[in-house]
């Protein structure tokens, strides 16, 4: 004996289809809003020049002279290198004169920096 098969029907074919084209724009459209809120960093390499600083500990921001002359200020509120680059090390390089590199972004253009390191020394060869 045979099963009746059901029909289906003429319409599920499209509806599956325009569900699947909703759920991929859905997607593509919420990786753009995503990437376009996230915030851009850049990095800059640079001479500092002066310290705001209260303490070794509590520094708030330091200037930063870069090729061309150009000087810009930095706020440590998001600092994420603190234990790595302590603050304090900041006045060791405006002493020195060597430069560091900066990771920041700019927040309404105030330049929040987000990691401090030493430039890399050259390897001989």
């Amino acid at each position: 004996m045979r099963r009746a098969v059901p029909a289906r029907s003429a319409g599920s074919r499209p509806v599956r289809i325009r569900l699947i084209l909703l759920a991929v724009v859905l997607a593509v459209g919420a990786s753009v809003i995503v990437v376009a809120l996230t915030p851009r960093t850049s990095s800059v390499t640079g001479v500092v020049i002066a310290v705001d600083a209260v303490s070794l500990t509590d520094v708030r921001s330091f200037t930063l002279r870069v090729e061309g002359g150009k000087t810009l200020v930095f706020s440590l509120a998001v600092l994420e290198s603190g234990v790595a680059f302590p603050p304090g090390h900041l006045a060791e390089h405006m002493g020195s004169a060597e430069p560091i590199v900066v990771t920041y972004r700019d927040d309404g253009g105030t330049l929040k920096a987000l990691r401090i390191s030493d430039v890399p020394v050259p390897s001989g060869g």
